[in-house]
């Protein structure tokens, strides 16, 4: 038998080609070389660009910047298309010209200067990030009651969750200052003040992860008896156990994390405003960029961790 390349020639002139596993064999071969070299190529990058202090300082500039997006959209909103305001808080709000016009002047001013407070760069001094996160916790509080949200249970719990980022913002500016300078106050009980702020901030936070896991048509609790399925459980499951998590404290920065990237692929699929009809755009346009700012808080959540009040904490002290 003559061996020539992959075949074998007997003396008849007969051609034998190579067995099924032996080209199974050296297709599998092939594959994992080529995995090997992805992964020679990607694992530097991952490493440079996938580090803590890289991972904090992206935090550290999206998540204001996130949070504060529902607010810039909405006070635009506002500027660009005032006749559409002002036709909706008369005619459907039933407010007289000069109160609902008035109304929407504050909608757009508390807006864009708690805004501009939170992001103006740190350069300026001194600095307003906690009189802007209070100007648009005032807005927020008041913004249910000014549209007639205040009895739509899915706008309430967006709000309150959008509360909790605010605080978790004024939690972590207090905490930087704590840090830089005397603040004149005994570390335990200015701790154990910020620790409070910080845990409510954290449980405002999941408001709406509990409300979407139970109440939810795309996968909430209701849903496993009304029309039972695979996915239904899965997204009951997966929503419940993060919010739980990040309530808690517990593994609070990938937690958080993880429900941003959740948040974020829910949000392209649930509300594409940018493929709806015209009626519907200001709808989808205004929960898209609220979704992100929730998104915002939880980076911020995730960035500075949970604080003394969580079940991390409390593992780190055990040990």
């Amino acid at each position: 038998v003559i061996i020539s390349g992959d075949q074998r020639i007997d003396p008849v002139g007969h051609h034998h080609r190579p067995s099924h596993a032996v080209l199974c064999g050296r297709e599998r071969s092939g594959m994992q070389q080529v995995l090997r070299q992805i992964q020679e190529a990607v694992e530097p990058v991952l490493e440079r660009s996938l580090t803590k202090r890289r991972r904090q300082e992206f935090l550290a500039s999206a998540g204001p910047l996130f949070l504060c997006l529902t607010f810039i959209e909405d006070a635009l909103r506002v500027l660009l298309r005032w006749k559409e305001q002002m036709s909706y808080m008369t005619v459907t709000m039933r407010m007289s010209g000069w109160l609902g016009g008035l109304l929407l002047i504050f909608s757009l001013v508390t807006q864009m200067t708690g805004s501009v407070l939170v992001l103006r760069p740190k350069e300026v001094k001194p600095s307003r990030v906690k009189v802007g996160c209070y100007t648009l916790l005032a807005f927020v509080f008041l913004q249910p009651f000014m549209y007639g949200q205040a009895r739509d249970a899915d706008f309430m719990c967006r709000s309150v969750t959008l509360a909790g980022g605010l605080l978790l913002l004024i939690w972590s500016e207090n905490d930087r200052k704590q840090r830089s300078e005397d603040m004149g106050l005994p570390s335990g009980m200015e701790s154990t003040s910020s620790d409070r702020l910080q845990l409510c901030g954290r449980v405002l936070l999941t408001f709406l992860f509990f409300f979407q896991a139970v109440y939810s048509e795309n996968g909430g609790m209701h849903r496993l008896w009304t029309a039972p399925s695979l996915f239904g459980l899965i997204s009951f499951v997966v929503l419940a156990g993060l919010a739980g998590m990040v309530c808690a404290g517990f593994k609070t920065e990938w937690s958080a994390l993880l429900l941003c990237g959740i948040l974020f692929l829910s949000n392209l699929y649930m509300y594409p405003f940018w493929s709806i009809r015209e009626g519907l755009r200001d709808f989808y346009r205004y929960y898209f960029f609220q979704t992100l700012s929730i998104i915002g808080g939880l980076m911020l959540l995730a960035l500075h961790g949970p604080g003394g009040i969580s079940l991390d904490k409390g593992m780190k002290k055990a040990i």
